[in-house]
């Protein structure tokens, strides 16, 4: 398994701190949408998790048009910052490789590789759970879009987490190689 150049050229310092920044801006460019569904009556996450048609179809009713909007806006800024956040994960495990490299520790490096796709893949996931719930919204509510979602939310968790974990650990490991 080798790094794609995209990891790469996102695993410099000034690039995942760009990412970050962005991460972070598009993540509080959400919080009103999210304020105003959780205001209507369910949470993003209650949305999110749903699992059934059923339980779907009673929040987009608790919700109403504004709650359904503020939904969309939600969508529409999650879809960049997970961009945002895959790409910081990736680049920081792809530097965490590279600096394993230089310092001539292969294990090291192949674990970063590993670590930086589960960084992509929490993206992915979460644009498979973006995807879910805009079709959810633009109704009539139907199977699989429900389920998708909910299991999409744990596993882009676990993803992302596990990934960030190892790129924290991976730097101090390998952190005589920044010098």
């Amino acid at each position: 398994m080798h790094l794609p150049g995209l990891f790469t050229a996102v695993g410099t310092w000034r690039r995942l701190i760009f990412l970050g920044g962005l991460a972070l801006a598009f993540g509080a460019a959400m919080l009103p949408a999210i304020a105003a569904m959780a205001d209507h009556g369910a949470t993003v996450i209650d949305f999110e998790s749903a699992r059934t048609v059923a339980r779907s179809q009673a929040i987009l009713g608790e919700w109403g048009g504004a709650g359904e909007r503020a939904m969309w806006w939600q969508l529409a800024l999650d879809t960049p910052f997970a961009v945002c956040y895959g790409l910081l994960f990736a680049g920081g495990c792809a530097a965490v490789a590279g600096r394993a490299n230089r310092l001539g520790k292969p294990k090291l490096e192949r674990a970063a590789v590993v670590f930086a796709w589960l960084g992509g893949l929490a993206a992915i996931a979460d644009l498979a759970q973006n995807i879910s719930l805009a079709i959810v919204l633009a109704e009539p509510v139907t199977q699989p879009w429900p389920t998708i979602s909910a299991f999409a939310a744990p596993t882009t968790t676990v993803l992302g987490a596990t990934s960030v974990v190892f790129a924290l650990a991976g730097a101090l490991a390998t952190r005589s190689a920044s010098s």
